[in-house]
């Protein structure tokens, strides 16, 4: 099974969800290997991924999976965090 992975970002404050990067931001073939960030993780992505903003940090709030004709398409959703939360991780 292949799986294509895509982060969205929540602003503090906002229900209107920002997509970082393109539709698959990575995508992982048969017998390949990543991670998939579980509900609480903390992640950080940089400008290099194409977004609006210098750099995303968020916690995770949520993970969809929806499985199509041999594709599992996972959606990681992460919501804004502080810095000064970010500093004391």
């Amino acid at each position: 099974m292949k799986f294509e992975i895509d982060y969205q970002f929540r602003p503090t404050g906002s229900d209107t969800l920002e997509d970082i990067g393109n539709s698959a931001d990575l995508t992982i073939g048969d017998g390949g290997f990543g991670v998939v960030p579980e509900v609480g993780d903390f992640v950080e992505i940089p400008r290099s991924r194409m977004g609006e903003r210098e750099i995303y940090r968020g916690k995770v709030a949520s993970r969809r999976f929806r499985y199509v004709l041999g594709y599992c398409h996972v959606r990681v959703v992460l919501d804004e965090v502080s810095d000064a939360d970010w500093a004391r991780l």
